[in-house]
Protein backbone atom coordinates (compact mmCIF):
# COMPACT_ATOMS: atom_id res chain seq x y z
CA UNK A 1 0.00 0.00 0.00
CA UNK A 2 1.31 3.45 -0.88
CA UNK A 3 2.10 5.78 1.95
CA UNK A 4 -0.16 8.72 2.71
CA UNK A 5 1.22 12.23 3.11
CA UNK A 6 -0.71 14.92 4.97
CA UNK A 7 -0.41 18.57 3.95
CA UNK A 8 -1.90 21.50 5.72
CA UNK A 9 -1.77 25.27 5.66
CA UNK A 10 1.40 25.32 7.78
CA UNK A 11 3.26 22.65 5.85
CA UNK A 12 6.49 23.73 4.10
CA UNK A 13 5.07 22.75 0.71
CA UNK A 14 1.59 24.17 1.30
CA UNK A 15 -0.22 26.10 -1.41
CA UNK A 16 -2.70 28.93 -0.91
CA UNK A 17 -6.07 27.61 0.12
CA UNK A 18 -4.71 24.30 1.33
CA UNK A 19 -6.43 22.74 4.27
CA UNK A 20 -5.57 19.27 5.49
CA UNK A 21 -5.21 17.21 2.34
CA UNK A 22 -4.23 13.58 2.11
CA UNK A 23 -2.40 12.56 -1.01
CA UNK A 24 -0.96 9.32 -2.24
CA UNK A 25 2.79 9.09 -2.59
CA UNK A 26 4.43 6.14 -4.30
CA UNK A 27 5.69 3.43 -2.03
CA UNK A 28 9.44 3.45 -1.68
CA UNK A 29 10.71 0.30 -3.44
CA UNK A 30 13.42 -0.04 -0.80
CA UNK A 31 11.10 0.39 2.18
CA UNK A 32 11.02 -3.32 2.95
CA UNK A 33 14.76 -3.50 3.36
CA UNK A 34 16.67 -3.23 6.57
CA UNK A 35 18.55 -0.02 5.90
CA UNK A 36 20.20 0.61 9.21
CA UNK A 37 20.21 -1.78 12.08
CA UNK A 38 18.13 -4.82 11.32
CA UNK A 39 15.19 -6.23 13.21
CA UNK A 40 14.60 -5.73 16.91
CA UNK A 41 15.55 -9.31 17.76
CA UNK A 42 18.80 -9.07 15.79
CA UNK A 43 19.74 -5.83 17.53
CA UNK A 44 18.86 -7.30 20.90
CA UNK A 45 21.58 -9.92 20.43
CA UNK A 46 24.20 -7.18 20.68
CA UNK A 47 23.21 -6.68 24.33
CA UNK A 48 22.75 -10.33 25.34
CA UNK A 49 26.51 -11.06 25.79
CA UNK A 50 27.11 -8.09 28.12
CA UNK A 51 27.10 -10.34 31.25
CA UNK A 52 30.09 -12.17 29.76
CA UNK A 53 31.98 -8.90 29.56
CA UNK A 54 31.19 -8.12 33.19
CA UNK A 55 32.11 -11.67 34.15
CA UNK A 56 35.48 -11.30 32.43
CA UNK A 57 36.28 -8.14 34.38
CA UNK A 58 35.26 -9.83 37.64
CA UNK A 59 37.67 -12.70 36.90
CA UNK A 60 40.54 -10.22 36.76
CA UNK A 61 40.29 -9.81 40.53
CA UNK A 62 39.86 -13.55 41.10
CA UNK A 63 43.22 -14.44 39.57
CA UNK A 64 41.52 -16.73 37.03
CA UNK A 65 43.18 -15.78 33.73
CA UNK A 66 41.82 -18.69 31.68
CA UNK A 67 38.25 -18.05 32.76
CA UNK A 68 38.71 -14.33 32.15
CA UNK A 69 40.05 -14.85 28.62
CA UNK A 70 37.28 -17.34 27.86
CA UNK A 71 34.63 -14.83 28.94
CA UNK A 72 36.13 -12.08 26.78
CA UNK A 73 36.53 -14.44 23.81
CA UNK A 74 32.94 -15.67 24.15
CA UNK A 75 31.75 -12.07 24.33
CA UNK A 76 33.58 -11.26 21.10
CA UNK A 77 32.19 -14.34 19.34
CA UNK A 78 28.62 -13.48 20.30
CA UNK A 79 29.02 -9.89 19.11
CA UNK A 80 30.41 -11.23 15.83
CA UNK A 81 27.43 -13.57 15.60
CA UNK A 82 24.98 -10.68 16.09
CA UNK A 83 26.72 -8.67 13.37
CA UNK A 84 26.69 -11.60 10.94
CA UNK A 85 23.00 -12.12 11.64
CA UNK A 86 22.18 -8.48 10.95
CA UNK A 87 24.08 -8.55 7.67
CA UNK A 88 22.40 -11.85 6.77
CA UNK A 89 18.97 -10.35 7.36
CA UNK A 90 19.84 -7.40 5.13
CA UNK A 91 20.96 -9.76 2.36
CA UNK A 92 17.82 -11.88 2.76
CA UNK A 93 15.47 -8.89 2.50
CA UNK A 94 17.35 -7.62 -0.55
CA UNK A 95 16.99 -11.11 -2.07
CA UNK A 96 13.25 -11.23 -1.31
CA UNK A 97 12.63 -7.76 -2.75
CA UNK A 98 13.97 -8.73 -6.18
CA UNK A 99 12.33 -10.79 -8.85
CA UNK A 100 15.67 -11.96 -10.21
CA UNK A 101 18.31 -12.71 -7.58
CA UNK A 102 21.18 -14.93 -6.71
CA UNK A 103 21.56 -16.33 -3.19
CA UNK A 104 24.05 -14.48 -0.99
CA UNK A 105 27.61 -15.60 -1.67
CA UNK A 106 28.21 -16.05 2.08
CA UNK A 107 25.49 -17.74 4.20
CA UNK A 108 25.83 -15.19 7.02
CA UNK A 109 22.90 -16.45 9.10
CA UNK A 110 24.27 -19.99 9.15
CA UNK A 111 27.73 -18.69 10.04
CA UNK A 112 26.15 -16.55 12.76
CA UNK A 113 24.46 -19.61 14.26
CA UNK A 114 27.74 -21.54 14.30
CA UNK A 115 29.71 -18.68 15.83
CA UNK A 116 26.98 -18.18 18.44
CA UNK A 117 27.09 -21.87 19.39
CA UNK A 118 30.88 -21.73 19.66
CA UNK A 119 30.69 -18.68 21.90
CA UNK A 120 28.12 -20.21 24.24
CA UNK A 121 30.05 -23.49 24.39
CA UNK A 122 33.29 -21.70 25.21
CA UNK A 123 31.61 -19.62 27.91
CA UNK A 124 30.05 -22.71 29.48
CA UNK A 125 33.24 -24.81 29.41
CA UNK A 126 36.07 -22.41 30.18
CA UNK A 127 34.16 -19.49 31.61
CA UNK A 128 31.70 -21.22 33.91
CA UNK A 129 33.59 -24.48 34.49
CA UNK A 130 31.00 -26.82 32.98
CA UNK A 131 32.08 -30.29 31.73
CA UNK A 132 33.03 -30.44 28.07
CA UNK A 133 30.06 -32.65 27.16
CA UNK A 134 27.72 -30.17 28.83
CA UNK A 135 29.30 -27.25 26.96
CA UNK A 136 28.87 -29.11 23.65
CA UNK A 137 25.18 -29.62 24.41
CA UNK A 138 24.76 -25.93 25.26
CA UNK A 139 26.48 -24.94 22.03
CA UNK A 140 24.46 -27.34 19.87
CA UNK A 141 21.22 -26.19 21.46
CA UNK A 142 22.20 -22.59 20.76
CA UNK A 143 22.78 -23.35 17.07
CA UNK A 144 19.43 -25.12 16.71
CA UNK A 145 17.55 -22.39 18.58
CA UNK A 146 19.30 -19.70 16.52
CA UNK A 147 18.32 -21.26 13.19
CA UNK A 148 14.79 -21.95 14.42
CA UNK A 149 14.40 -18.28 15.38
CA UNK A 150 15.97 -16.67 12.30
CA UNK A 151 15.90 -19.37 9.62
CA UNK A 152 18.42 -20.26 6.94
CA UNK A 153 19.91 -18.02 4.31
CA UNK A 154 18.39 -18.09 0.80
CA UNK A 155 20.05 -20.97 -1.00
CA UNK A 156 18.53 -20.96 -4.48
CA UNK A 157 18.52 -18.66 -7.45
CA UNK A 158 15.24 -16.88 -8.00
CA UNK A 159 13.56 -15.83 -11.22
CA UNK A 160 16.28 -17.31 -13.42
CA UNK A 161 14.38 -20.31 -14.78
CA UNK A 162 14.47 -20.41 -18.57
CA UNK A 163 16.83 -17.43 -18.72
CA UNK A 164 20.36 -17.55 -20.02
CA UNK A 165 22.68 -17.93 -17.03
CA UNK A 166 25.03 -15.20 -18.19
CA UNK A 167 22.18 -12.74 -18.87
CA UNK A 168 20.50 -13.44 -15.53
CA UNK A 169 23.79 -12.93 -13.68
CA UNK A 170 24.31 -9.61 -15.47
CA UNK A 171 20.83 -8.44 -14.52
CA UNK A 172 21.19 -9.44 -10.88
CA UNK A 173 24.56 -7.69 -10.62
CA UNK A 174 23.34 -4.53 -12.38
CA UNK A 175 20.21 -4.29 -10.22
CA UNK A 176 22.24 -4.76 -7.05
CA UNK A 177 24.61 -1.97 -8.08
CA UNK A 178 21.70 0.35 -8.96
CA UNK A 179 19.98 -0.29 -5.64
CA UNK A 180 23.16 0.62 -3.76
CA UNK A 181 23.25 3.94 -5.63
CA UNK A 182 19.56 4.49 -4.80
CA UNK A 183 20.31 3.89 -1.12
CA UNK A 184 23.14 6.45 -1.32
CA UNK A 185 20.73 8.99 -2.85
CA UNK A 186 18.27 8.41 -0.02
CA UNK A 187 21.00 8.76 2.61
CA UNK A 188 22.24 12.02 1.09
CA UNK A 189 18.69 13.41 0.89
CA UNK A 190 18.16 12.71 4.58
CA UNK A 191 20.91 15.27 5.34
CA UNK A 192 19.05 18.05 3.56
CA UNK A 193 16.39 18.49 6.24
CA UNK A 194 13.64 19.57 3.86
CA UNK A 195 10.49 17.46 3.78
CA UNK A 196 9.42 18.65 0.35
CA UNK A 197 12.82 17.77 -1.13
CA UNK A 198 12.82 14.40 0.63
CA UNK A 199 9.36 13.69 -0.80
CA UNK A 200 10.61 14.45 -4.31
CA UNK A 201 13.64 12.22 -3.80
CA UNK A 202 11.31 9.44 -2.62
CA UNK A 203 9.27 9.88 -5.81
CA UNK A 204 12.46 9.69 -7.89
CA UNK A 205 13.82 6.54 -6.27
CA UNK A 206 10.35 5.01 -6.51
CA UNK A 207 10.32 5.63 -10.27
CA UNK A 208 13.86 4.24 -10.55
CA UNK A 209 12.88 1.16 -8.53
CA UNK A 210 9.88 0.51 -10.78
CA UNK A 211 12.14 0.63 -13.81
CA UNK A 212 14.47 -1.89 -12.17
CA UNK A 213 11.54 -4.27 -11.66
CA UNK A 214 10.75 -4.02 -15.39
CA UNK A 215 14.36 -4.92 -16.24
CA UNK A 216 14.19 -7.88 -13.86
CA UNK A 217 11.05 -9.11 -15.63
CA UNK A 218 12.81 -9.03 -19.00
CA UNK A 219 16.64 -9.16 -18.88
CA UNK A 220 16.74 -8.22 -22.56
CA UNK A 221 15.95 -4.65 -21.45
CA UNK A 222 19.22 -4.36 -19.55
CA UNK A 223 21.24 -2.99 -22.46
CA UNK A 224 18.71 -0.24 -23.13
CA UNK A 225 18.32 0.66 -19.46
CA UNK A 226 21.97 0.42 -18.45
CA UNK A 227 22.70 4.16 -18.62
CA UNK A 228 19.66 4.88 -16.47
CA UNK A 229 20.76 2.25 -13.94
CA UNK A 230 24.33 3.52 -13.67
CA UNK A 231 25.24 6.83 -15.28
CA UNK A 232 22.05 8.76 -14.60
CA UNK A 233 21.56 7.32 -11.12
CA UNK A 234 25.13 8.25 -10.27
CA UNK A 235 24.48 11.72 -11.65
CA UNK A 236 21.42 11.98 -9.40
CA UNK A 237 23.49 10.79 -6.42
CA UNK A 238 26.29 13.27 -7.06
CA UNK A 239 23.76 16.09 -7.52
CA UNK A 240 22.05 15.16 -4.25
CA UNK A 241 25.31 15.02 -2.32
CA UNK A 242 26.43 18.38 -3.76
CA UNK A 243 23.07 20.02 -3.02
CA UNK A 244 23.01 18.63 0.54
CA UNK A 245 26.44 20.18 1.17
CA UNK A 246 25.45 23.56 -0.30
CA UNK A 247 22.01 23.77 1.25
CA UNK A 248 23.21 22.80 4.71
CA UNK A 249 25.60 25.78 4.69
CA UNK A 250 23.51 28.65 3.34
CA UNK A 251 19.98 27.48 2.39
CA UNK A 252 20.52 28.83 -1.11
CA UNK A 253 17.10 29.07 -2.76
CA UNK A 254 18.47 29.24 -6.30
CA UNK A 255 20.29 25.95 -5.73
CA UNK A 256 17.10 24.53 -4.21
CA UNK A 257 15.03 25.47 -7.26
CA UNK A 258 17.60 24.06 -9.67
CA UNK A 259 17.82 20.81 -7.72
CA UNK A 260 14.02 20.46 -7.56
CA UNK A 261 13.77 20.94 -11.32
CA UNK A 262 16.48 18.34 -11.85
CA UNK A 263 14.62 15.87 -9.62
CA UNK A 264 11.44 16.48 -11.57
CA UNK A 265 13.18 15.91 -14.92
CA UNK A 266 14.94 12.78 -13.67
CA UNK A 267 11.68 11.33 -12.33
CA UNK A 268 9.92 12.03 -15.62
CA UNK A 269 12.75 10.38 -17.54
CA UNK A 270 12.75 7.25 -15.39
CA UNK A 271 8.98 6.93 -15.67
CA UNK A 272 9.19 7.44 -19.42
CA UNK A 273 11.94 4.84 -19.73
CA UNK A 274 9.87 2.34 -17.78
CA UNK A 275 6.90 2.86 -20.11
CA UNK A 276 9.16 2.60 -23.16
CA UNK A 277 10.55 -0.69 -21.88
CA UNK A 278 7.06 -2.02 -21.26
CA UNK A 279 6.05 -1.07 -24.82
CA UNK A 280 9.40 -2.26 -26.19
CA UNK A 281 9.66 1.12 -27.94
CA UNK A 282 12.78 3.14 -27.23
CA UNK A 283 12.59 5.80 -29.95
CA UNK A 284 10.19 8.18 -28.14
CA UNK A 285 12.71 9.02 -25.43
CA UNK A 286 15.78 9.66 -27.57
CA UNK A 287 15.43 13.46 -27.55
CA UNK A 288 14.52 13.63 -23.85
CA UNK A 289 17.44 11.40 -22.87
CA UNK A 290 19.85 13.55 -24.87
CA UNK A 291 18.58 16.71 -23.17
CA UNK A 292 18.91 15.09 -19.74
CA UNK A 293 22.44 13.90 -20.52
CA UNK A 294 23.52 17.36 -21.63
CA UNK A 295 22.01 18.91 -18.51
CA UNK A 296 23.79 16.53 -16.14
CA UNK A 297 27.08 17.11 -17.98
CA UNK A 298 26.62 20.88 -17.91
CA UNK A 299 26.02 20.85 -14.15
CA UNK A 300 29.10 18.70 -13.57
CA UNK A 301 27.31 15.50 -12.55
CA UNK A 302 28.54 13.47 -15.54
CA UNK A 303 31.98 13.24 -17.16
CA UNK A 304 32.48 14.95 -20.49
CA UNK A 305 32.41 11.58 -22.22
CA UNK A 306 29.95 9.00 -20.93
CA UNK A 307 30.70 5.32 -20.67
CA UNK A 308 28.27 2.49 -20.35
Amino acid sequence: MAAKRFRGANSPDAKPGDNVVMADTPANPLANKIAKGGSFRANLLFFVPLPLLLNGFSKMTDAAPLSMLASFAAFGLLILSAWLLREGLKAEIAYNSRKVARPPAIPRKIFAAGVSGLGVGMAAWLGWGQPLWSAVIFGAFTVVAFLAAFGLDPMRKKGMEGINEFESARVAKAVEKAEKIIAQITDAAARIGDRQIESQVTDLVSAAGEMLRVVEDDPRDLTSARKFMTVYLMGARDATVKFADIYSRNRNQDARNEYQNLLKDLKTSFEGKKEALLKDDHSDLDVEIEVLRERLKREGHLPAKEGE
